[in-house]
């Protein structure tokens, strides 16, 4: 007597693809439900080394992404302005702009920062911390492991700070690794812990 095929085994190529896929497209909403960041684009710190022009850079791959996210900042209700100019004809870019940079400021709300770079790059909002800290004086900047030190102290704000932020009105967590994007609203606030 001939033994009836498995189901397993009478499943054709088609139904084997389907189930396949279903399978993959499972995985990828669970993945995406549990673990959403998994997908976020990794921070290209390196952006904030960047200059277009200047001295000290003879060759020029040219300009091909120009975008335009804004910024604004208050620590304890006070509006932290950032300085015209930042990010243009600094020490290691002299007569040149870093890719991220800002022409003009604000009194009291969002600063415009002007990203141009040579390639599509993922620019962390840290990045531009990397950059205002090069202004001089007592400009904000990150700490050695790359979080917030707005109030230039030397310790980390985390420390000293509750902070929150928002882009285009919307609550985020990533804060200094923020990948921006043109036309964000980010909005940092600090408050006294």
């Amino acid at each position: 007597m001939a033994k009836e095929p498995s189901r397993l085994a009478s499943m054709s190529t088609e139904m084997w693809l389907a189930a396949g896929g279903g399978l993959a497209t499972l995985s990828f909403l669970l993945v995406a439900v549990l673990q959403p960041s998994i997908f976020d684009p990794d921070p290209e710190w390196q952006a904030s080394d960047g200059c277009i022009g200047g001295l000290e850079h003879t060759t020029e791959a040219g300009v091909k992404e120009h975008y335009h996210p804004n910024l604004k900042i208050t620590i304890d209700g006070e509006y932290v302005p950032i300085p015209p100019n930042t990010g243009i004809d600094q020490a290691g870019c002299r007569e040149g702009m870093r890719w991220i940079h800002v022409h003009d400021s604000s009194e009291t709300g969002f600063t415009k920062l002007h990203i141009e770079t040579p390639s599509k790059m993922n620019v962390p909002l840290g990045a531009f911390f990397e950059v205002w800290e090069r202004h001089g004086g007592n400009s904000p900047a990150l700490t050695e492991d790359r979080k917030f030190d707005i109030d230039s102290n030397g310790i980390s704000d985390w420390e000293d700070y509750e902070i929150t932020m928002k882009v285009n009105g919307q609550q985020n967590s990533k804060f200094e690794k923020y990948v921006m994007e043109d036309s964000d609203d980010i909005e940092l606030t600090l408050t006294s812990k």
